[in-house]
């Protein structure tokens, strides 16, 4: 930390250093007059404010005036040998950040927040590392998980880290997220919620992160279930909604789409231009080879409207058959398999490894017999039928455990009689 802040001698005395040292910025980039029109205006203030009020010191006019005179600061760093003067820079704002908790009116408290983060943030290429280091200095001296201005500060600090180029700093940050949500529950609006996950979608998407924005984007697409259907038709979330299902057509790990078509804003484009989208992923969700080549011979202008490849969309068909096929079953001739996913039985072993390999099913092939052993497989779906089976699947064990329980039971009764 730079000299000019003690710690030992009170809020007080480090204020003053910290003008002081101001003042010689000040003097060195705007010249002396600047420095002179400061050095008045921060004596009136101090003295104004300890005169006002002799038990306790008001700092608010104080903090507005060092915050004032800041704006020009990350231009005051060298280019050779930066350093000290970036500890300073850091220092002084550390001084502004422990003033700030002292402002005891809420409502200049929130005109400071918003002005400090307005200050980090207001230039991406003028020290970018430094300003993203202060917005979450900023955010940690919040550290009350519920207080109102937290969620503030993160948006403008994750909105700064993608404009700069430095999301990948704020990423390890997102694993808390959900938890940061429900602390600030309280103070956010749904229109906010619905913009955090929006964008961050957006910065992951920028950042080569498909499957992650994928993921964001379905949560914002949760925030409106039960909304009505103007809002649903909006263009802003339509085009959101022909994103996300976009994503997951095209995105090879993405293979369940109950869930997506379970959700408002998707079954909002049904009667609209965009419906053959929603019709695809019924496709996925339920239907065969044949289907989707059937769609594509309909809708062969769609898949060029939307930059959809039909090459991969039924790569993923095939594997989604291939679940189908597999539930319920022990084992499957891999002949039989060929002909559902309309491959030649010389091809159809690389498909399989790659079901197996991407969780679809799990099970291995044995090779000498051409078959597939079978242990369990994806569900495409999960409704009555689904839930049907499953019962029926929990009676059998359960037969089947109290057939144990009843050998081991006679087996003792042998022993004891013995």
């Amino acid at each position: 930390m730079a000299t000019y802040i003690n710690y030992g001698e009170g809020e007080d005395d480090a204020i003053v250093q910290g003008a002081e040292w101001l003042q010689r910025i000040l003097q060195q980039q705007q010249g002396p007059e600047a420095e002179r029109a400061f050095t008045e205006k921060f004596k009136k203030e101090f003295k104004d404010a300890q005169e006002s009020n002799k038990n306790r010191y008001d700092y608010g006019p104080v903090f507005d005036l060092l915050v004032e005179h800041s704006k020009n600061l990350f231009s005051a760093i060298p280019e050779n040998k930066p350093e000290e003067r970036l500890k300073e820079i850091e220092s002084f704002f550390a001084l502004i950040l422990s003033m700030l908790l002292l402002l005891e009116d809420t409502s200049h408290l929130d005109r400071a927040t918003t002005q400090l983060c307005e200050l980090f943030s207001g230039d991406t290429e003028q020290q970018p590392e430094l300003r993203l280091r202060l917005l979450m200095m900023l955010y940690n001296t919040f550290n009350n998980p519920t207080f109102e201005f937290r969620y503030r500060v993160f948006k403008y600090t994750l909105d700064f880290a993608a404009s700069a180029d430095m999301f990948d700093q704020v990423l390890p940050y997102l694993d808390y997220l959900e938890s940061w949500m429900a602390d600030w529950d309280a103070t956010l609006q749904m229109d906010d919620k619905r913009k955090l996950y929006s964008d961050i979608s957006k910065y992951m998407r920028n950042y080569g992160k498909r499957p992650e924005a994928f993921q964001y984007l379905k949560m914002y697409h949760s925030l409106f279930q039960g909304e009505s259907a103007d809002l649903l038709k909006k263009p802003e979330v339509a085009d959101q909604t022909i994103q996300l299902i976009k994503d997951a057509i095209t995105l090879p790990v993405i293979i369940q789409f109950d869930d997506i078509l379970m959700l408002d804003s998707v079954k909002a484009l049904k009667g609209t231009k965009q419906e053959g989208l929603v019709t695809l992923c019924e496709v996925f969700l339920s239907g065969t080879v044949d289907d989707l080549k059937e769609f594509q011979k309909k809708n062969g202008q769609m898949f060029d409207e939307h930059g959809l490849n039909f090459q991969d969309a039924m790569s993923k068909i095939r594997l989604l058959t291939l679940a189908t096929m597999a539930r319920g079953q022990s084992e499957l001739p891999l002949d039989e398999i060929a002909k559902q996913i309309q491959e030649s039985p010389s091809s159809v072993e690389p498909w399989v490894v790659r079901a197996i390999s991407e969780g679809v099913i799990d099970g291995r092939i044995d090779q000498l017999n051409r078959k597939v052993l079978v242990k369990s497989a994806f569900l495409r779906k999960f409704e009555k039928e689904e839930w049907n089976f499953l019962d029926s699947k929990l009676s059998q064990w359960i037969d089947n455990l109290e057939e144990v329980i009843k050998f081991l039971g006679e087996q003792k009764h042998k022993v004891e009689d013995a």
